[in-house]
């Protein structure tokens, strides 16, 4: 039944997808108000608990991460910064990635998975303390 279902949820991931891309587009031209922040919070929320009902782990376990830090800019702990708006671009780029796997019914290869773990630790670095992570030596 559920694979039945993976056709709807593969093209509602994918209108998620596009809003949180609006969404950080829209942030980076205009700067952050609340509603653009809630509306990319949620489409990410959306799509980590629609992911989880087809047991797609490998999605879930990014935007968990990516919803923590979006949670985090929300509460105004965390501001959107370039940089931050640029990894959560990659994300999404990712993620779309991940979608279109999960329509054909691949899993990610060790490259794909390895580049999930690096985006995963980069946003997690955006969790300590609230404060964004120290910038990359030259």
């Amino acid at each position: 039944m559920m694979q039945e279902a993976l056709p709807t949820f593969i093209a509602e991931a994918g209108e998620l997808l596009e809003q949180m891309e609006a969404g950080l587009l829209h942030i980076e031209q205009d700067g952050a108000d609340a509603d653009a922040i809630h509306a990319l919070f949620r489409a990410v929320h959306t799509l980590k608990g629609s992911a989880g009902l087809f047991g797609l782990h490998h999605i879930v376990a990014v935007t968990h991460v990516a919803e923590s830090v979006l949670d985090e800019v929300r509460e105004g702990r965390l501001a959107i910064t370039p940089a931050l708006a640029t990894l959560l671009l990659s994300v999404g780029d990712y993620l779309t990635a991940l979608v279109a796997l999960a329509a054909t019914g691949d899993e990610p290869d060790a490259a794909c998975a390895a580049t999930g773990l690096a985006l995963g630790d980069e946003l997690q670095a955006y969790l300590g303390a609230g404060q964004a992570p120290p910038a990359a030596s030259p």
